[in-house]
């Protein structure tokens, strides 16, 4: 039934965007004479050539972990009163230690439907919740790759199709979100090599159907003193747990497996003066138990309270991070042999990939800048300290502007902790020097 309901919407609006967004470009004489401010679309991107160098594996020196090459076209069209469209394309060629690839990829694709007070969008997109700095607890719709190898941390987010809409209600702002389609964020041990015996399987996912689908509400408030919002999210995590299947008593298939939620959120972001506040809160409630391999976290309530501050040429923000994880169980099981042995690896991983290692974490997040020669040269510092697992993040970087549509960027990142760790497990797979040439047209 809902499917025949979508297919009706699409039938019913399909001839008002096709004159509202189409007509003018279909005018071939109309559009040649406007002047290219007025024409009915943009188009711009970028090329960029990329290297990251990390710590050569069991001996001296270095060796590369990516290089790319990749272009960007991103695509405008405007259609009046009525609605707009957006698309961007991505095409790379990547050179990475298991060799050469190329890589299209379609990162947004939609349309906006603009109906007085109400805004539609329907395609590919990257929506991102929250108002904290890079960490965001309520930040669940759609995927991520924390393993990118990328300059800009923005190439973390992967887009996904959604029905996004929009109710303004002066002062408040009503956002709904349809997500018929579940897709995974990348694991953070991809690059990690396992060991003999060991292998990743095909996820365990949901197919698209109404009853696997995910909804999210969030209400946004704003006016000249404080902004805030409330949300709810109800659907599967794009980050997903492990299982495994043993099969002999020396080999084990790594399955990942996805997990309804619900999560309840809020945020605000206000000013005392020059010095800006921001805070972010989260309650998670998963609605599966799956305690046997630990691939369900446990519920958690997270928070993040920041500062900012900006002091003539150089900004500073600073963000303390907390969670606390209910009902959690420590220290794993002792094992007696290869199947508890697996079993205790697997619970490890899982709660290195949830952030759960401990009922209590205190982490510190921080990131300054400084814009130098008439704002052509940026210096910038990203860091993250976690107290109680003693992980560490750097990313410091510079970028330079010779003119608008050139940038020149050179940096490293860092990841540093025990071995039972996420950031441990992880350090000298990610751990690089980067390079990055980017042209802009």
């Amino acid at each position: 039934m809902w499917k025949r309901i979508i297919l009706y919407f699409f039938l019913a609006v399909s001839p008002l965007l096709g004159q509202s967004l189409f007509e003018n470009a279909l005018e071939k004489e109309m559009a040649e004479s406007l002047p290219a401010s007025r024409l009915p679309f943009e188009l711009n991107g970028y090329i960029r050539g990329g290297v990251f160098l990390g710590p050569r594996q069991g001996r001296s020196g270095v060796e590369t972990k990516h290089g790319a090459a990749e272009t960007s076209l991103k695509l405008r069209v405007q259609g009046g009163d009525l609605g707009s469209a957006f698309a961007e394309f991505r095409l790379s060629r990547d050179f990475q230690e298991r060799g050469l690839s190329v890589n299209a990829d379609v990162r947004e694709a939609y349309v906006n439907i603009y109906l007085g007070r109400f805004d539609l969008r329907i395609g590919e997109q990257i929506v991102v919740w929250g108002r904290a700095d890079g960490i965001n607890p309520t930040n669940t719709i759609t995927p991520g790759d924390m393993l990118t190898f990328s300059p800009d941390e923005d190439d973390r987010r992967k887009g996904n199709f959604l029905l996004r809409s929009f109710w303004d209600i002066f002062p408040f702002r009503l956002e709904m979100l349809w997500i018929p389609v579940y897709r995974p964020s990348a694991l953070p041990f991809a690059r990690v090599e396992l060991p003999d015996g060991v292998e990743v399987a095909e996820g365990k996912y949901p197919d698209a159907c109404m009853a696997h689908s995910g909804i999210a509400l969030k209400l946004h408030f704003e006016n000249s003193s404080v902004d805030g919002s409330l949300s709810y999210f109800s659907g599967y995590n794009p980050m997903p747990g492990l299982q495994a299947s043993l099969s002999g008593e020396a080999s084990c298939r790594i399955i990942p497996a996805a997990y309804r939620t619900q999560i309840l959120g809020a945020d605000f972001a206000t000013s005392l003066g020059r010095t800006g506040l921001r805070g972010e809160f989260a309650l998670s409630l998963p609605e599966d138990k799956e305690f046997v391999w630990g691939a369900i976290p446990r519920s958690q309530v997270e928070g993040v309270l920041g500062v900012d501050r900006e002091f003539g040429d150089v900004s500073l923000i600073v963000q303390y991070i907390g969670k606390h994880v209910f009902d959690f169980d420590n220290p794993l099981p002792s094992a007696t042999g290869f199947a508890d042995g697996i079993q205790n690896e697997i619970k490890l991983w899982n709660r290195m990939i949830f952030s759960q290692l401990g009922k209590w974490t205190h982490s510190l997040s921080f990131r300054p800048a400084c814009s130098l020669l008439h704002q052509t040269l940026t210096v910038e510092a990203l860091g993250l300290i976690n107290f109680s697992t003693e992980e560490i993040f750097l990313k410091p970087k510079v970028v330079y502007k010779p003119d608008d549509n050139l940038n020149l960027t050179a940096g490293f990142q860092l990841y540093a902790g025990p071995e039972d760790t996420l950031f441990g497990r992880i350090d000298r797979n990610v751990s690089a020097f980067f390079l990055e040439i980017k042209a802009l047209f």
